[in-house]
């Protein structure tokens, strides 16, 4: 059985029917219900108030990557002892919330913590990559490895580009640069990068048949006229 204080107070002790309890200031405390003959147990949690007061210090990882919000809003004198405390991580732009460090851990967010004694806590938040296309039709990008709630600060992540039917690529623009389709991007910060593709041009092949027939009938027109003057000027 768990004494669980209100903000301000601290747990004293057990009274009532601490049979088989031989320290009746430990919280939680273990027992057994057959300790009585009728098996039955009425038990008081002491509570006492208390002056303590405790400090929650909260940082950001990166420092730009986000801020931490308390509610209620930390007093400067710190917290009364076991006040209950709601934590929401908020991230900036270019970045998500990945999880806690320090005296909290998991990635609920946000969470409730008692502030049973002074805490150190750290949001971590990862840097994201957008990309887009221009134009959209265009094409696509593949991003490996591919991760929707942002990148460990440091990865090393795989850009392909993918051209749609009746395009090509031609260059990375923003956060990345250079022609080729493949590249790989060290996520250290938020990237923001476009992949340029250009429409191809339609095959002309049809223009060089009819510029060939073309060439073909005058060649042939000029042999008629030829073989017409020859004729006329033969002797008879």
């Amino acid at each position: 059985m768990t004494a669980v204080p209100s903000a301000g107070y601290v747990f004293d002790n057990w009274s009532g029917h601490t049979q088989g309890i031989t320290n009746v200031a430990q919280n939680p405390v273990v027992f057994l219900v057959g300790d009585r003959t009728d098996n039955n147990r009425v038990m008081t949690a002491n509570f006492i108030p208390s002056d303590l007061r405790f400090t929650v210090a909260a940082n950001s990882d990166p420092p730009g990557g986000g801020s931490v919000v308390f509610q209620p809003v930390q007093p400067l004198e710190g917290y009364p002892v076991n006040q209950s405390v709601s934590v929401l991580a908020s991230a900036e732009a270019g970045y998500v919330f990945s999880r806690w460090t320090g005296d909290l851990a998991g990635s609920e967010n946000p969470r409730t913590i008692s502030v049973d004694d002074s805490k150190a806590i750290a949001a971590i938040f990862n840097p994201t990559v957008n990309i887009y296309c221009s134009p959209s039709e265009g094409g696509s990008v593949e991003l490996d490895p591919q991760f929707s709630n942002g990148y460990t600060a440091g990865t090393e992540v795989t850009m392909t580009a993918k051209p749609a039917k009746g395009y090509r690529f031609s260059s990375w623009e923003g956060d990345a640069s250079g022609s080729d389709r493949s590249m790989t991007l060290n996520v250290d910060e938020p990237k923001t990068i476009t992949a340029r593709f250009v429409e191809e041009s339609p095959s002309r092949w049809w223009v060089w048949v009819v510029i060939g027939l073309v060439g073909l009938f005058g060649a042939l027109i000029v042999l008629r006229l030829v073989y017409a003057r020859m004729n006329r000027e033969a002797p008879e």
